[in-house]
């Protein structure tokens, strides 16, 4: 539990802010923010992901090897070259008679449904051609569905009906069904209604056109409409299950392809795709009976589907011998099989396909391979209506995509799609709880760009369908060439196409992504400025980024650990006060602190305070340090050549003494056991330093001036660097107030900046050194006197370490310490 209560606590915000944005989302989504996006990742997955389903390039596809059951029929371009002008045939609207002769040569080729997307309401001459034209059909066997829409007329009474046939085809009994469009909010044609009624008949359903196409293909009985199934969330018409979309009587069409006219713009030699069979008007009529607008291509096409009727071509030949052959070819005469006919058993849409008369729409295929293209009215017929045919709904997680606040199962379709959003959402925050935020959004992206491919898998039944198209682009010779190197999907089967929403779950995710980030910016800066306002006067601002990044927050009380204690302190400060003025005094200290302390900050030292004209600092505290006595070594060497920079600057400026311009300082360093920390009260507290290393460090610095040096250093800071400075052994000594020895050296210089004057200072000194310890008193104050005349005694200097060993010298040969001496010498003075 108080594991529970400890990750609450510590990821409450953000979690908050997780739940707060699928929330949102969930709202906008509600709202239809989305919905236009959402709809383009739909059409993408038709084009893109799976491609068409029929088609001269979908060679393999289940559809092909079953074959559609549509054939369209349409008023082209070549009809428009080819109608007769005779009797008007060639002016649009086209003569009633066209049609009765259309109806007759289809119905006599085999087909079972002829269904007209063009409407007869307006009586005209040749009405009785119809009605006796559709009479004839029946007797054959094929019923003739005439296309309606639902009219509103402000003055009438109702004033929404149906705008029926004429009197005259009405008398003939077509079957009728409705053509009002369905179109999404971007102006596409997606959905197809399967029943519509009128406001003043409640529950009586007029059933659409392509519903009435299918009823009468597949013999379901007159009285039969769509029943809805609350369980499985299906229409059931006759032997069919209809997918619905949402809480409507509308289901998704699966399109088959783009239209059937289409021809690929880069591939000129290409044929058109040919999603359905499609055949001009100009051929329907084209019999012995009509004679074309150009006599060289009247070639009676249509008599060769239809009984007892030879083309004129075949009866041009004046061999019978070989005109008896050539109809036994054609299965003709005594051959004639009407099976062979590609309208057999076929339901025929006829309708316009020229765009000039503008019945077209925007489908999902609008855009495909780079052009722009409209699909006429009566292909989106014939692609709802196979639709119906194979059973091919498209199923939709959460029962609908867009429009989500129109639907009355609209909560039902959140808490779908939430879960989605949930799933994905909590996997981003888990990225972001244990990563940085790039690392995070980089893992995240990748998080979207698979869910995008798994959703897009499932329309076309293929979870792999984006590793497959990494894969060709990396290995393009490994694939075979066929429709999955245009689609890089297989096709799926029948009634395997689902719909996932796709951009609300990313949208999901982009939010929390987002809303956390800038929350951990927020709080970041916040807590950055927290460390600074505590520990900005103390350290670098690396370091309190760097403190930020391992969490490290203030508190009351001291942690132990290995630091390097750092001391300096201005040499005979007292006599400054003497001749400066205190305002003059307060510039100087100030320009003096500001530079030497820029120098510790920037080599990672932390200032506990300044002590007057002294600086108290430590390294490897709040931030641990790998190389603190380097550091702490380099801080005093720059802190030297600065204070030169500085004399020669005070020099050149008037009303400066003689004492500031030989002014000198001393540094004391000392690495071990440190207490750092706040320390003081709840209510005021301090960062500093305290322990036995500490007081040691003080006293280095302090008693720099009995052997005139300016950088004392004890053994344990040198034997970390030894190797990267150059040393003088300074003495083996008991601080006063101390009972334990240390070893401590004078830093002279970096290694690789050793003058030979130093070189030959510390041979020299060394010597005598060796000479001191040996208790040879006289060979080691001779050596020590070379040593001194090698001392640089530069103003200011009042003494140094070869003056200080031969007084010690000429002590120890009056009063010799014995033969058990330890050379420890102690210093009777702080």
């Amino acid at each position: 539990m108080k594991q529970i209560l400890k990750y609450l606590k510590e990821h409450g915000v953000g979690i908050g802010l997780t739940l707060g944005s699928i929330l949102v989302v969930l709202i906008l989504h509600f709202f239809g923010t989305f919905d236009i996006l959402e709809l383009k990742t739909y059409d993408f997955r038709f084009t893109t992901v799976r491609g068409p389903l029929t088609g001269w390039r979908a060679t393999d596809s289940t559809f092909i090897e079953n074959g559609t059951d549509v054939v369209l029929v349409e008023v082209d371009d070549e009809a428009y070259r080819l109608m007769p002008e005779k009797g008007g045939w060639n002016e649009w609207p086209y003569p009633r008679v066209v049609w009765a002769h259309t109806i007759d040569n289809l119905s006599r080729a085999g087909a079972k449904v002829i269904a007209f997307d063009i409407q007869f309401d307006a009586s005209k001459e040749g009405d009785d051609e119809i009605a006796r034209a559709i009479i004839d059909a029946k007797a054959r066997g094929t019923t003739v569905i005439i296309s309606v829409k639902k009219a509103t007329e402000s003055t009438r009474i109702p004033p929404t009906y149906i705008a029926e046939p004429t009197a005259i085809i009405k008398a003939a009994n077509p079957e009728v069904g409705l053509i009002n469009d369905m179109m999404d909010e971007d102006g596409f044609s997606r959905q197809y209604q399967l029943w519509d009624e009128l406001r003043h008949e409640p529950g009586k359903a007029h059933l659409t056109f392509g519903v009435k196409s299918v009823r009468a293909f597949l013999d379901i009985p007159d009285s039969t409409i769509p029943q809805f199934d609350t369980d499985l969330g299906v229409f059931n018409f006759g032997p069919l299950k209809i997918e619905a979309y949402g809480a409507t009587n509308n289901f998704l069409v699966n399109y088959y392809g783009p239209p059937s006219g289409y021809k690929i713009p880069s591939e000129e030699y290409f044929p058109p795709w040919s999603t359905f069979s499609r055949y001009s008007l100009a051929y329907i009529i084209d019999t012995d009976l009509v004679t074309l607008n150009n006599p060289e291509e009247d070639i009676d096409w249509m008599n060769q589907f239809i009984p007892g009727e030879i083309p004129d071509w075949i009866q041009a030949i004046d061999d019978p011998v070989e005109r008896t052959e050539m109809m036994a070819i054609m299965g003709l005469g005594e051959n004639f099989d009407i099976t062979s006919s590609p309208f057999y058993n076929k339901i025929v849409v006829i309708g316009v396909a020229v765009e000039v008369i503008h019945d077209s729409k925007s489908t999902p295929y609008y855009n495909y391979f780079g052009l722009q293209q409209l699909t006429p009215g009566m292909e989106t017929h014939a692609n709802a209506i196979q639709t119906l045919l194979h059973n091919n709904s498209i199923n939709v997680y959460g029962k609908r995509l867009t429009q989500i606040q129109q639907d009355q199962n609209k909560f039902l379709t959140l808490y779908k799609h939430g879960q989605l959003i949930l799933l994905l959402c909590i996997i981003a925050y888990i990225l972001l709880s244990f990563m940085n935020p790039v690392l995070a959004g980089i893992l995240i992206f990748i998080e979207g760009l698979v869910y995008f491919g798994l959703a897009c898998g499932q329309f076309t039944n293929d979870s792999f369908w984006m590793v497959k198209v990494l894969l060709r682009k990396v290995f393009p010779d490994s694939f075979v060439i066929d429709h999955q190197s245009w689609f890089f999907s297989d096709l799926p089967g029948i009634g395997e196409s689902t719909m996932i929403p796709i951009i609300v779950p990313i949208a999901g995710v982009l939010v929390t992504y987002t809303s956390n980030v800038i929350y951990k910016f927020l709080v970041e800066q916040r807590d950055k400025k927290f460390l600074k306002s505590t520990f900005s006067t103390y350290i670098s601002p690396d370091l309190i980024d760097q403190m930020y990044e391992q969490k490290q927050q203030p508190k009351l009380g001291g942690e132990s650990g290995y630091h390097t204690a750092f001391f300096s302190d201005i040499q005979s400060f007292s006599s400054f006060s003497e001749v400066l003025e205190p305002e003059k005094m307060v510039a100087l200290m100030n320009e003096y602190l500001t530079e030497m302390t820029d120098i510790l900050l920037n080599r990672k030292g932390t200032l506990d305070k300044y002590i007057g004209d002294a600086i108290v600092a430590f390294y490897g505290a709040p931030v641990p340090i790998e190389d603190q006595e380097y550091q702490a070594c380099m801080t005093a060497l720059e802190m030297e050549v600065k204070l030169v920079e500085l004399r020669e600057k005070w020099k050149s400026e008037e009303g400066w003494p003689e004492i500031v311009h030989n002014m000198q300082h001393r540094i004391g360093l000392g690495s071990g056991n440190i207490v750092t920390g706040n320390m003081g009260s709840t209510m005021r507290m301090n960062y500093t330093m305290m322990g036995d290393t500490v007081n040691i460090s003080a006293r280095l610095e302090a008693s720099a001036k009995q052997y005139g040096i300016y950088i004392q250093v004890l053994d344990t800071t040198r034997n970390a660097v030894k190797e990267r400075f150059e040393w003088r052994f300074l003495d083996f000594v008991l601080v006063k107030g101390k009972s334990i020895p240390v070893k401590t050296y004078e830093l002279m210089s970096e290694k690789e900046k050793v003058t030979e004057e130093i070189s030959t200072l510390l041979d020299a000194f060394h010597a005598a050194q060796d000479q001191y310890f040996a208790q040879n008193w006289d060979a080691a104050i001779k050596g020590f006197q070379e040593s001194e005349k090698l001392e640089n005694m530069f103003p200011g200097r009042n003494t140094n370490p070869s003056v200080i060993y031969i007084k010690r010298c000429e002590y120890l040969k009056e009063n010799p310490p014995g033969d058990d001496w330890d050379g420890v010498w102690t210093l009777t003075a702080k």
